[in-house]
């Protein structure tokens, strides 16, 4: 049985790769943020064009609509 959320830190790019410079882990932490935004976009992308599919023009914002 699993307790509790683990409260363990998660690593940081320094405590992944202790070697590099200080400029190489800037450029790293530079890199894996823009993946990270392209990975975003293309989620969003791909959700906008399921919900355009569906036939849903606005986000599902949880709430009901509201017709005259």
């Amino acid at each position: 049985m699993v307790s509790g959320m683990d409260t363990k830190p998660a690593p940081t790019i320094r405590d992944l790769y202790p070697d590099l410079s200080e400029a190489e882990l800037a450029q790293v932490e530079d890199s894996l943020e823009r993946y990270l935004s392209l990975v975003l976009r293309i989620f969003e992308r791909l959700e906008s064009e399921a919900d355009a599919k569906a036939g849903h023009l606005t986000p599902d914002t949880g709430e009901v609509p509201c017709n005259p």
